[in-house]
């Protein structure tokens, strides 16, 4: 008699098997029978694919779970339910259901196994049971349907997510989630290996819908042993097993419910239907921003994995530490979102949405920037004020310290944001933080720890509290209020690099000093050019191998030839601001000889010395050339 692991081993490797004969299978029917994708303007395949991989996930997984998985009624409800969305999907690709049609077949669909008992269980509160179980169901079915936008995404994301919840399973001993996520995953891996770019197959509605709701199914019967564990008496421990219940499965699904809503948002703030198919999903930014398609996708299944390691980690060992990584967690994905977004006119045109009235409301809201940071500012400064205690108290936190958290945060907060606006923190944007914010924040805090320190210590002489607690919040509120404020410059640097590894012009720029430094920065944030720097040329022999933001000074001009020779330079931007008499023209006959292109490149703004030797602006500014385009641009004027 084989044992829990063989058993679940066995179910994974059946489905992997079944998947992965049923999978070419199916590609064979489809070519026979001409039933092919053909690409699409609003569609990312550039060639004719097989349709209907989602037959071979659904059979991979039903067969072994009726024949190898007990059937009781939750499961049989599960399979009833999986099998009807397999079967909307399915008339919705023959035959084109309206949107209105295909929600309405769902709804109808989830109310009845909803009403045969299949909800997540809330104890004490059962017609909330019913709407968040009704809208979990429909949404995650929707939302992995959203997410199968690319090749390998949504089978990929479900493997992740399904294999997270087997482990949830394990920790957590929910016996019956086990099998059927395991099955999932194998069914999910058996497709994924023809559907990862270039795919081989699509999976279809029949296969997303089947994927989501099973999904979101399997939340739902993880929840009856966690509500069982949520009948304790005391307010904090029912708080934290709901935390429980509903963080661990939210987290485990963070890429498609991301996805969801950044394409609700966006297309709302553009004036477009949520409905309407297009080019404009998280997967889609990502290789806008420079990614290929390749790694667009493993990128998004490793950030599942990882978000889904840390919170079972956590779930397990410590509840309070679980909801402060959750909260920056959220916070983090509201700023990618946010970077994102950005994109809308590169996706939709500058004219997209002018003239919707919700796309007018959204811009609006966005427009109240000060009244953003202060709301993320008290969410950010909450979750130091916590996490100092949890740091003090090994992660646990006693119902006294609770208390006291209660009794003290909102003096904090209060101070805190009164400090940062004193400083002038809030009449600044994100998007141009600088040094000078750090300097502001680190003001601020110091100042409100003292006087929060001072009121304590008047009000309550101190008694119950610890000094590192204060220490330790001082220390996490620079780094998250900091640290929120470069968020975007972090992003935008990394999708910048990612960007112009494609670029195929390779460069170099003479002058490793502020010129250069100038050049590079310029070049990094301006679209429309196909420069790639290589490196910098410096005359000052001690900045060898130094590196300026990540491109290194590679040596001195008695290196030049074999520099461009190793790395093929096409152009030498000459990036030095202070007078350098002959310079241009000594390195314009070296590069001659290597028959390369130099361009100077000149202070935006130059400064003339009067008669009395004060600096003036000239009567005509001189722009920084860094392009032949601007060049010309600059002879017109």
């Amino acid at each position: 008699m084989p044992g829990p692991a063989e058993k679940y081993t066995l179910l994974f490797v059946i489905s992997l098997l079944l998947s992965a004969v049923l999978t070419p299978a199916v590609i064979l029917i489809a070519r026979r029978f001409g039933l092919m994708a053909m690409p699409r303007k609003d569609r990312w395949h550039s060639s004719p694919t097989a349709l209907y991989g989602g037959i071979a996930i659904f059979l991979s997984f039903v067969v072994p779970f009726a024949l190898l998985v007990g059937l009781d009624s939750k499961m049989s409800l599960l399979l009833t339910g999986a099998t009807a969305f397999f079967l909307i999907g399915l008339f919705d690709d023959l035959f084109i259901l309206t949107p209105q049609g295909k929600f309405i077949a769902q709804l109808v669909a989830v109310v009845l196994i909803v009403g045969l008992g299949f909800k997540i269980q809330i104890p004490g509160s059962p017609i909330i049971s019913i709407g968040v179980t009704i809208f979990w169901l429909v949404a995650m079915a929707n939302a992995v349907n959203l997410l199968d936008n690319m090749d390998g995404l949504s089978s990929g994301i479900t493997l992740v997510a399904s294999l997270s919840l087997a482990v949830y399973g394990f920790i957590f001993n929910i016996s019956q989630l086990i099998g059927p996520a395991l099955l999932l995953a194998g069914s999910c891996l058996g497709f994924w290996l023809y559907n990862f770019k270039p795919a081989k197959i699509f999976m279809g509605d029949c296969g997303s819908l089947f994927l989501g709701f099973l999904l979101g199914g399997l939340v739902v019967l993880s929840s009856g042993s966690m509500a069982a564990a949520g009948t304790n008496s005391d307010f904090f421990a029912g708080i934290s097993n709901m935390v429980l219940m509903l963080a661990v499965p939210m987290s485990v699904l963070i890429i498609p419910i991301f996805d969801t809503a950044l394409v609700s948002f966006t297309r709302l703030q553009s004036g477009r239907s949520i409905s309407q198919g297009g080019r404009d999903h998280t997967s889609h930014r990502l290789v806008l921003l420079g990614l290929s398609e390749e790694r667009a996708v493993l990128s998004l299944m490793l950030v599942a994995a990882s978000v889904s390691a840390v919170v079972l980690y956590l779930a397990r060992h410590s509840q309070d530490a679980l909801l402060a990584v959750m909260t920056i967690t959220a916070v983090i994905s509201i700023f990618f979102g946010v970077f994102l977004s950005y994109l809308n006119r590169d996706i939709y045109g500058d004219k997209a949405g002018s003239h919707s009235r919700i796309a007018h409301i959204v811009g609006t809201i966005l427009n109240k920037r000060q009244i953003l940071q202060v709301c993320v500012d008290i969410v950010l400064l909450t979750i130091s004020y916590f996490s100092a205690y949890l740091l003090k108290f090994d992660g646990t936190l006693s119902p006294f310290n609770k208390g006291l958290i209660e009794q003290t945060l909102p003096l904090v907060l209060a101070v805190k944001i009164l400090c940062l606006w004193f400083f002038g923190l809030y009449r600044g944007q994100w998007r141009f933080a600088s040094l000078d914010d750090i300097f502001k924040i680190i003001k601020a805090v110091l100042l409100s720890s003292s006087v929060i320190v001072g009121v304590l210590v008047f009000a309550y002489r101190f008694e119950g509290f610890s000094r590192i607690v204060f220490l330790l919040d001082a220390i996490l509120s620079l780094i998250f209020i900091s640290g929120v404020r470069f968020i975007m410059r972090m992003f935008n640097e990394y999708f910048i690099r990612q960007a112009e590894k494609t670029h195929s012009v390779p460069i170099l720029i003479f002058g490793a000093g502020d010129g250069g430094d100038l050049l590079l920065r310029e070049l990094r944030k301006r679209k429309g050019h196909d420069y790639l720097p290589v490196g910098f040329v410096d005359d000052d022999p001690a900045k060898k191998g130094q590196e300026i933001h990540g491109v290194k000074v590679l040596g001195n001009r008695r290196d030049l030839k074999t520099i461009v020779k190793r790395h093929g330079i096409k152009v030498i931007f000459l990036a030095v601001l202070s007078e350098a008499p002959g310079l241009l023209e000594n390195l314009s006959v070296e590069c001659n000889e290597l028959g390369i292109k130099v361009v100077q490149i000149r202070p935006l703004i130059s400064f003339d010395e009067n008669a009395e030797g004060n600096q003036v602006l000239p009567a005509k500014p001189t722009l920084c050339i860094i392009t032949d385009k601007a060049k010309r641009q600059e002879g017109r004027a």
